[in-house]
């Protein structure tokens, strides 16, 4: 029974770290995305709101990077889009998905 609840928590501990399932972004645009992505997921993660988070996210992109970004969030979902090379990611923060691409 103990070691069920030890599982438990370290499995919190690894759900606080993005996870990059997958991205062809250059390293440094990469990892300044997670931390956008991160934020805005934290900032509204405490209701759910995920449509706030993938705005905040596709605007923050946009000024950053340049247009058109596009961003979905959610705790399932499968994807085939066509997008511009060197800028897809794919990263699960917690247990909440996110796809962020530039068309």
């Amino acid at each position: 029974m103990e070691k069920k609840e030890v599982d438990q928590e370290e499995l919190k501990k690894l759900q606080t770290k993005p996870l990059i399932k997958y991205s062809d972004m250059p390293t440094e645009m990469g990892g300044e995305a997670v931390e956008i992505i991160t934020m805005a997921i934290d900032k509204h993660q405490a209701k759910k709101n995920y449509e706030s988070a993938a705005q905040m996210i596709k605007n923050t992109m946009d000024k950053k990077f340049g247009s058109t970004w596009h961003c979905i969030i959610g705790e399932g979902f499968g994807f085939d889009v066509t997008c511009q090379r060197k800028y897809l990611l794919h990263i699960y923060y917690g247990c909440t998905g996110v796809l962020c691409y530039k068309s």
